[in-house]
C-alpha cells in the first residue's frame, strides 16, 4: 500500500489513521498499532518541519509493506539530503513539548535506516518485527 500526500501538517492525522488501520489489519494489537502510527507520524512531521522548513506544498509518500515476520514503513521525501550526524532527540530530562520524534521512532520500531542510494531526496525505512508465538 502506498499513500502520497502534500506536506500539510493537518494531513498527519490521515497518515496516522492509515498506519493504524493497516497495522490492525495485519494483526498488530491496538496499543502497538497506536505506537507505530505515532512513530511514522513523527517521522513525517520531522520531514515537514526540518527537511521542508514548514512548506505545505512539498510531497511525501509512505509505503506500508506487510511480510509474515515484519511490517515495513518506507517514508520518502524530495527535499535536501538529511545530515545523519545531526539527527538526535533532545535530552529526556529537558521536559517540554517537541523534540522527541526520533526517540519515539527508535523506541517503537525495531530498525530505522536511511537509504543512501535514494538520489531524489530521503528514504527512511522503519521496520517492526512481529512477535513470534511461543509454543507450550
Amino acid at each position: 500500500m502506498r499513500i502520497d500526500l502534500t506536506s500539510e501538517p493537518r494531513l498527519l492525522q490521515i497518515l496516522r489513521g492509515v498506519v493504524r488501520c493497516r497495522a490492525l489489519e495485519a494483526g498488530v494489537p491496538e496499543p502497538e498499532a497506536e505506537r507505530l502510527a505515532l512513530a511514522v507520524s513523527e517521522a513525517a512531521a520531522n520531514v515537514i518541519r526540518h527537511t521542508y522548513g514548514g512548506r505545505e506544498d512539498a510531497r511525501l509518500a509512505l509505503e506500508i509493506r506487510t511480510f509474515p515476520d515484519r511490517l515495513e514503513f518506507v517514508l520518502e521525501d524530495w527535499g535536501p539530503k538529511v545530515c545523519l550526524d545531526q539527527i538526535r532527540h533532545r535530552p529526556l530530562d529537558d521536559v517540554r513539548p517537541g523534540g522527541l520524534g526520533t526517540y519515539f521512532m527508535n523506541c517503537f520500531m525495531d530498525d530505522c535506516s536511511y537509504d543512501p542510494d535514494f538520489a531524489e531526496g530521503n528514504r527512511l525505512r522503519m521496520i517492526k518485527y512481529r512477535q513470534r508465538e511461543v509454543a507450550h
